[in-house]
């Protein structure tokens, strides 16, 4: 089940708009598709997130995922719990597996994410293609493309 009163983007995240802040998660679709998940990487509170940059990432055995905004802006709060228990984000993506919760100038560009109606058909396409999700395997040092986070 898409939960209706969310936003989606393409590459499987999901935003919430609470009065000013903006909550991000990923999406049930690409949970599901991750194996055992093994790390999990996000930005600090006061960390600035930009536009279409990898703000972080999670990894399985046999996947990493960039995890990406269309919008640009500042961390207020990050779920602390995921760190203590990765399986939180596997089993509840929707409630308690938020990811990060941000503020920003650009809540306008939100209408511009799919519906989950828009979302379903989207998944549902990449079901029925032959051209699995794009996997990036870990190598070494994290590779995160754009620019790395200030810390």
């Amino acid at each position: 089940m898409i939960p209706r009163h969310l936003k989606y983007t393409p590459t499987h995240e999901w935003f919430l708009v609470d009065n000013k802040t903006i909550t991000v998660g990923l999406t049930r679709f690409i949970m599901d598709k991750l194996d055992r998940l093994l790390f999990l990487d996000l930005p600090k509170v006061g960390d600035e997130i930009l536009s279409g940059i990898s703000f972080g990432e999670v990894e399985s055995l046999d996947m990493l995922i960039d995890i990406t905004s269309p919008l640009s802006g500042d961390v207020m709060l990050v779920n602390e719990r995921l760190y203590e228990n990765l399986g939180i984000l596997s089993e509840d993506p929707y409630h308690h597996g938020w990811l990060i919760k941000f503020v920003s100038t650009e809540n306008h560009l939100l209408d511009e994410l799919m519906n989950a109606e828009e979302y379903a058909t989207h998944i549902a396409k990449l079901q029925s293609s032959v051209t699995p999700l794009k996997r990036r395997k870990r190598r070494g040092k994290p590779i995160i493309k754009g620019r790395r986070r200030r810390r």
